[in-house]
This record gives structure tokens, C-alpha cells and sequence, in this order.
């Protein structure tokens, strides 16, 4: 859904840089740092909602969406003051593999509560496994801040990334907009399946973004993942 395997920051010294790349750099880290602000505002919100109502799915996204800031703000990091191997493990444990998953159990949780019981043994796994091999397998940087493949000589990290973004993105999109055709069935329901059209909306443009920058575009995933999240926000609030 979210962040998706995509180029880490690079970064560029300054006898390189020009009027263009400087204003492309911006660019870039604004949007990174717009991702952070949105996915920090959603979370919050998220947890306060589970303050309130206790509700297992709620406390799940809380976590998924702190995930998705935690990959955000390494990359900011990333691009402020120079990047580290570090940050590229963050980045890559809570932007490719995790944050996913943890949104995909919430979805389970609100829709599926008995297969979700299943499935968090599933995430859990998936998770003490990410842990391990991300900060286990060794970085190459400069593959990292050149085509965000820091992992390319370690197959482990890239499949666990593979099950955790791609399995998850297809539970995200699945179940949104499963509950917009249940809701657009329904009389007077049809702002909450407006919200779930827009949540689909985003888990694509976000996935979207991720796989483009896996081919070698840059200055992509930046964008996409502000708007992906901003969208998924955006059904948050209007159901």
C-alpha cells in the first residue's frame, strides 16, 4: 500500500549540484517531509479513536501508520544530513515489509476478526523474520541511494518486502473496496463508500509509486506517497 520498495534518498555534493537538481532536491523533501506530517496526523487520530472505542483493528492501524512515519521520517533524515546504512534498515523494515502487513491485519481485524486471529501469528512472524534479516544482510549504500536496491546481494529482505507489500496491498485494496460495494448497496450510505473508493484510491497510487521507483525512476515514490496517504486520510475522515 504504502511505501513499497522504492529509491532511498541520494545524495548529491554540492559542486554537483544545479539551479535544477537543488530545486528537484526540494521538491523531494517536502514531499517527504508532508508524508511524515499526514501519516503522524493520521496516527494520532487513530489512536486517539482507539482511546475511545477499544476496538483491536484500530490499535493495529495505529501501529501500521506509525510504521509508515518511522519510514518516512528515516527518509527525510536520509536527505538532511547524509545517508546511513541506519536509516536505509529503517527505511526498508517499516517502508517495505512491515507497514503494509500491520494496515493489512487492521483490515482483517475490522472485517474478518476470526481470520485475522490467524493471521497475526502470520504479521508477527513476518515480523521478528524482517527484523533479523534486515539488520542482518549486509547494505551496499551506494546501490541504496542510487536505485534503492541496497539489498540486491541478499534475497531475504527483498522477499519478505515481496510478501509483506504485495500481500498486503491486495488485503488493503481488497477490503476497501469490498466495503464500498457493501456500503453503495445500502441506502444513505454512500459517503462511507465514497471513503473506501478513496482508500483503495491511495493504496494504488502509493503501490503505484513504489514500483515505479523499483524500475529507476526517481522522484517519484516522494510524491506518490504523500498522495497515498493524504487520499487514505482523506476516506478516514469522511467515514
Amino acid at each position: 500500500m504504502l511505501m513499497t520498495i522504492a529509491n532511498f534518498p541520494r545524495q548529491t555534493s554540492a559542486s554537483g549540484l544545479t539551479c535544477w537538481s537543488v530545486r528537484t532536491e526540494f521538491t523531494k523533501v517536502t514531499a517527504a517531509i508532508l508524508s511524515v506530517a499526514v501519516s503522524v496526523l493520521f496516527a494520532v487520530a487513530m489512536a486517539l479513536r482507539y482511546a475511545r472505542r477499544r476496538r483491536p483493528y484500530q490499535l493495529v492501524w495505529t501501529i501500521g501508520l506509525a510504521m509508515f512515519a518511522a519510514a518516512a521520517l528515516a527518509g527525510v533524515l536520509a536527505r538532511a544530513g547524509g545517508a546511513t546504512e541506519s536509516e536505509y534498515r529503517l527505511f526498508y523494515l517499516f517502508g517495505a515489509i512491515l507497514n503494509v502487513a500491520w494496515l493489512a491485519l487492521g483490515t482483517l481485524y475490522l472485517l474478518t476478526p476470526r481470520v485475522a486471529r490467524w493471521a497475526l501469528w502470520a504479521v508477527a512472524v513476518l515480523s521478528v523474520a524482517a527484523i533479523v534479516a534486515v539488520f542482518a544482510s549486509p547494505v551496499d549504500l551506494a546501490g541504496a541511494t542510487d536505485t534503492g536496491k541496497g539489498f540486491d546481494r541478499s534475497p531475504l529482505p527483498r522477499a519478505l518486502a515481496g510478501i509483506g507489500s504485495g500481500v498486503g496491498s491486495l488485503v488493503l485494496i481488497g477490503g476497501a473496496l469490498w466495503s464500498a460495494w457493501a456500503f453503495f448497496r445500502r441506502r444513505h450510505e454512500g459517503r462511507r463508500a465514497i471513503a473506501n473508493v478513496l482508500i483503495a484510491a491511495g493504496v494504488l497510487v502509493a503501490a503505484a509509486g513504489g514500483t515505479a521507483a523499483f524500475t529507476g525512476a526517481s522522484g517519484v515514490v516522494e510524491w506518490t506517497n504523500f498522495a497515498g496517504i493524504s487520499l487514505i486520510f482523506g476516506g478516514f475522515l469522511l467515514a
